[in-house]
């Protein structure tokens, strides 16, 4: 027998009353927030805008479209609402400060494969949540260079046919899908 779960359910299980995972549920549920906005961005294609648009250059060949920035900026503004400290983007070349107290940062590539928007192709949010070593200060890429095995939490969202929300917290990958009806991430677990 089946049932379903959506993500916000399996993060409150997850965190239960810990203090910790909570501030990693509540980065989480941000990143999500954005994926779930871009992913309506994503499927409204051409009625969006000129979301292909190129907006710059970031060397080697990697030209930055309009939805990279629309991505990006809605992945700050989720994250403001979250205990981040700090996001770093492939979009910006400084890490973006968001409250120097907050205890985790977030590395993102907003858009992964934006070179294919206007060829209606899958793309994808890609996101790490560390922990924060010390208070941020503004532009502060150091805080970012810690070892994989300090990740508290990754995964990546695929914008196709069907938004997929893959998500790791240290032990095993979980998978949720976006149901369009209600904007909520949820998924089929086994009992």
């Amino acid at each position: 027998m089946s049932h379903a779960i959506t993500l916000e359910a399996f993060l409150i299980d997850w965190s239960a009353s810990d203090a910790e995972r909570n501030q990693v549920a509540e980065a989480v549920s941000a990143v999500a927030d954005a994926c779930q906005a871009i992913s309506r961005l994503i499927g409204a294609g051409a009625l969006a805008g000129a979301l292909g648009a190129t907006r710059g250059d970031h060397g080697g060949g990697d030209i930055q479209k309009e939805l990279d920035v629309l991505a990006n900026n809605l992945l700050i503004e989720r994250l403001r609402q979250a205990p981040v400290a700090s996001m770093a983007s492939e979009e910006s070349p400084e890490p973006e400060l968001l409250d120097a107290r907050a205890p985790l940062l977030v590395a993102v590539d907003p858009l992964d494969g934006s070179s294919n928007i206007d060829t209606n192709v899958s793309v994808g949010t890609i996101f790490s949540v560390l922990p924060g070593a010390r208070e941020c200060l503004p532009g502060d890429a150091e805080a970012f260079l810690q070892a994989g095995s300090r990740q508290l939490a990754a995964g990546y969202a695929l914008y196709g046919p069907q938004t997929a929300f893959v998500l790791t917290l240290g032990e095993g990958t979980h998978i949720f899908t976006l149901d369009r009806r209600d904007g909520a991430f949820g998924s089929r677990h086994r009992t």
